[in-house]
């Protein structure tokens, strides 16, 4: 009788998760040293919880409400950029984070590699945020300078934000969780609908 009510409760569970809990996909990309795992756990706090890594890869669950958020940490090494294009293709919002206080050749840099793994997926359209972190930093660059430097104003066709960020004295790390939560508005509505498509060709099936 135990494993009955067990099985019957999983199931409900499961049911209740296909219909009313949307999973959204986060990948966290940039160049190395950008403060990105940093930027990740201070974000998502001590609910964030540690599934295990793959090759330059850390993967992380945070669940909140009707919201299951599935993050994939992407190293930024050179050797690890030619994954960049996965994540950016498997996951709903991206956000791509850079220090707001690097050199001149660390931008172009930041800049260069958008820019490639942009171009290589033209027919994706993704949710971007930049992130421009460690902006307690007296070199530390403001948004709009960031927007100059990395050229946002000339990607067209996607929705491009841009935040100035510090992890050490959290300042606009709750602007992240607002404008994750503002892109899940969508997506709640794309899951709903394909839902509703899969109801409708299994019903279909029966008949």
């Amino acid at each position: 009788m135990h494993e009955i009510c067990r099985r019957v409760k999983k199931k409900v569970l499961d049911v209740y998760n296909r219909i009313f809990v949307i999973r959204v996909r986060v990948a966290v990309l940039g160049p190395e040293k950008s403060g990105k795992s940093t930027i990740v756990n201070r974000m998502f706090k001590d609910r964030l919880r540690y599934l295990g890594s793959q090759k330059d890869m850390c993967l992380y669950k945070y669940d909140e409400d009707y919201i299951n958020y599935v993050v994939y940490d992407v190293c930024g090494k050179r050797s690890s950029r030619v994954r960049w294009d996965y994540f950016y293709k498997r996951c709903d919002v991206i956000l791509y984070c850079v220090d707001a206080s690097s050199t001149e050749e660390k931008w172009v840099e930041a800049r260069e590699e958008l820019k490639s793994m942009l171009y290589r997926n033209p027919w994706i359209k993704r949710s971007i945020l930049v992130l421009g972190t460690k902006n307690e930093k007296k070199s530390a660059l403001g948004c709009m300078e960031i927007i100059r430097k990395l050229e946002l104003f000339d990607i067209n066709g996607l929705k491009v934000s841009c935040f100035s960020v510090s992890a050490k004295k959290n300042t606009n790390i709750e602007c992240i969780m607002s404008w994750i939560r503002d892109q899940c508005y969508f997506l709640r509505w794309s899951w709903g609908s394909r839902t509703i498509r899969r109801w409708w060709r299994l019903g279909s099936l029966k008949y």
